[in-house]
């Protein structure tokens, strides 16, 4: 998965249930949708080490394609949050505020990739001056 700044990170949210690993992936409960901000991508660039896990509460993000039958438990407000773990894995978890349920994302591998400006250098390092 490649990050950028000011580009939206989206990822499908399941309920978290015993049938949760049957479920098709391509038919989530909803989408999340956040904006990575400079703060954002700076959280994500974290790698955890095994066994930890680092929480990144979302405070600006968007629910997209919300199932219907879900509509109604969304509408008294949610909270969101991604989880970075070991690897770096990234997943999303929404509690919605009147419930004791959650939605999930699958884990994703992430390993962020930054423009160091090498391949710049390289070029200028084979031109050579004119005699």
């Amino acid at each position: 998965m490649e990050l950028q700044e000011n580009t939206p990170l989206t990822l499908p949210l399941f309920l978290l249930d015993d049938e949760l690993e049957c479920r098709d992936i391509d038919s989530p409960d909803m989408q999340i949708s956040v904006n990575l901000t400079a703060d954002l991508l700076a959280n994500l660039c974290q790698n955890p080490v095994p066994e930890q896990s680092i929480s990144i509460p979302l405070e600006s993000y968007e629910l997209q394609d919300i199932e219907a039958s879900y509509t109604v438990l969304m509408a008294n407000g949610h909270h969101a949050q991604l989880l970075l773990n070991h690897g770096p894995v990234l997943s999303a978890v929404l509690s919605p505020a009147d419930a004791e349920v959650l939605f999930v994302s699958p884990p994703v591998d992430m390993m962020p990739t930054f423009d160091l400006g090498l391949d710049d250098e390289e070029d200028n390092d084979n031109e050579q001056p004119a005699n």
